[in-house]
């Protein structure tokens, strides 16, 4: 079933106007040409597109293709996308631009040879906005936004050179949404855009801001959504959307929801597994994989909702190995728990390392060693440190780090086959690999609560694949899980959650006898969900379902 339907978006031709004038006055301005070091692929967020990946794009391309098109690739790589066009692209125009040198091949030099064909060597950004476009066929580079530092992809270059438009496009966005967004603005009116993404766009705060610029600026025709991953090699979830430059919002978006590549050889049925969603459903749809357990029953809370305070990440060093101890050699150092592998238990008995945490005078002996620290940094080499070393030219006390509230559960963000919430009574501080909650009441209810199956389950699909079975759920991601709202539960599953969290508290997290308690804390939880929901749900239809994720 899809959401329901959010208010009718209204299209306003005014507001259209302004955000497009907003968008070449931002991409026209100047932007560094120049990468520091471009034979590191992911300095440039290169993930290069597969042949039969390429083949089914081309195809995308190809329904809307007229004689003499000319057509735009902003990022061309290897040349993989205009190198498999077929003898129907013959007469068109091709464009392409490269920043990396190392890219351009010889072979790839003679195929732009021809008089129909161009090739720019440096940044799309530098491009004007005037030329225009049929069609644009791109797999951006993904970059995330924390590590646009340097070279071509510096966010303060960006932020140098834009004005009016920095405060429209949010700042965690990743490099992509830039692409995205100028690769629009090259579109004549009518023109389409096909374009392989991740996809944390469906999900992410920035991702909203994506959408609704697709609605302004026209709309998506279709989504295909590879939920482990359209990449060779990457298993990251991803799309490839064809985007339609005109204003016709009566047309629907076609969702295809797939597992990976293999999927395209079975292009020909896709039909059957389309769902059409409304142009204003794109705001509201959820794209987080479709779970057998009603999560939108009353029974469930979001967990921001439980905690008394906001959910953060811990506690992060200046720099790890320099601020972090597995000792407790110095007299500034607080204990904190800094390594999950380290905690044997649901129950943080001790901390498992220390942070020099310096809040007013300093000890001879640390001034000793923070002064070691500092020229050991500044002699490492220039690509290392480097905010570090800007602040320590720039503040005297730049050793000084940012305390976080401690919380009675912690939860370490990378998933693999435990996923667990520690219960923290002592309230250690924790690293920054942990987000930190606090709950006041049924601490014991809530720890069997936030270690069942059910939250387990919710907790992987807000999660994202990394590759290798290691799933990494974000901050925002994180705050919208759905857990067993402890106040809308009969008193008599209250205290047998509270026996069964006292239990679990003991419980070692590495052997089986943990699973025959977690498996007692889900039959009580199926109890009451099957009564409050009429319905017949079974423990192995829980287990089956995240046997999906972690397989």
């Amino acid at each position: 079933m899809l959401n329901s339907v959010c208010e009718p978006y209204k299209e306003l031709e005014e507001i259209v106007q302004t955000f497009e004038e907003q968008l070449e006055l931002f991409f026209s301005k100047e932007f560094e040409t120049k990468s520091n070091n471009p034979k590191e692929d992911e300095n440039l967020g290169q993930v290069f597109t597969s042949a039969i990946l390429a083949k089914f794009m081309i195809g995308l391309l190809k329904e809307t293709l007229k004689p003499n098109s000319f057509i735009l690739d902003p990022c061309i790589g290897p040349n993989t996308f205009f190198k498999a066009m077929t003898e129907d692209f013959s007469k068109c125009n091709l464009k392409g631009i490269e920043i990396d040198n190392n890219l351009i091949t010889l072979e790839t030099t003679e195929f732009y040879e021809s008089p129909n064909r161009s090739l720019i060597q440096g940044s799309f950004f530098d491009f004007p906005v005037s030329e225009k476009f049929d069609l644009v066929i791109q797999n951006p580079p993904y970059v995330r936004q924390e590590l646009l530092t340097d070279g071509a992809n510096s966010k303060e270059s960006i932020r140098y050179n834009v004005s009016s438009l920095l405060s429209t496009i949010p700042s965690q966005s990743n490099l992509y949404i830039y692409f995205l967004l100028k690769s629009i603005l090259h579109l004549k009116n009518g023109g389409v855009m096909i374009a392989v993404i991740y996809d944390s766009w469906l999900y992410s705060s920035f991702g909203k801001f994506l959408k609704e610029s697709f609605l302004k600026l026209g709309r998506l025709e279709s989504i295909y959504h590879f939920k482990k991953s359209a990449f060779d090699n990457v298993e990251i979830g991803a799309t490839v959307i064809k985007f339609a430059k005109d204003n016709n919002h009566k047309k629907s978006i076609s969702y295809y929801s797939l597992n990976d590549l293999n999927d395209l050889r079975t292009y020909n049925g896709l039909n059957v597994n389309c769902i059409k969603l409304k142009q204003q459903e794109l705001l509201t749809y959820s794209f987080n994989n479709h779970s057998i357990i009603n999560f939108k029953s009353s029974l469930f809370r979001e967990l921001k909702s439980i905690v008394s305070q906001p959910i953060q990440r811990g506690t992060s060093a200046v720099v790890n190995n320099h601020f972090i101890f597995s000792k407790n050699e110095l007299p500034e150092l607080k204990p904190i728990v800094k390594d999950v592998s380290q905690i044997k238990t649901y129950t943080v008995n001790k901390e498992n390392a220390y942070i020099l945490a310096i809040n007013g005078s300093i000890s001879n002996e640390t001034k000793k060693y923070l002064e070691s620290v500092k020229n050991e940094i500044l002699k490492a080499p220039a690509q290392k440190f480097v905010a570090v070393k800007r602040d320590i030219e720039t503040k005297r006390d730049w050793y000084k780090i940012n305390l976080k509230a401690t919380g009675n559960f912690i939860f370490n963000y990378y998933l693999r086959n435990n996923i667990d919430f520690i219960y923290n009574p002592n309230k250690f501080l924790s690293s920054d690999n942990f987000y930190i909650l606090n709950i006041k009441d049924n601490e014991l209810a809530n720890l069997a609560i936030l270690n069942s199956s059910f939250t387990r389950l919710n907790t992987l699909s807000n999660s994202r694949s990394q590759g290798n079975g290691l799933r990494k759920i974000q901050l925002y991601e994180f705050k919208e899980v759905k857990v067993f709202d402890v106040n809308k539960l009969s008193e008599q599953t209250v205290n047998k959650l509270n026996l069964l969290g006292k239990e679990l508290m003991k419980a070692s997290r590495y052997d089986n006898g943990q699973m025959y308690i977690i498996k007692k804390i889900d039959l009580v939880l199926i109890d009451e969900y099957n009564e409050k929901n009429s319905s017949s749900l079974a423990i192995d239809d829980l287990n089956n379902e995240i046997k999906e994720y972690l397989n």
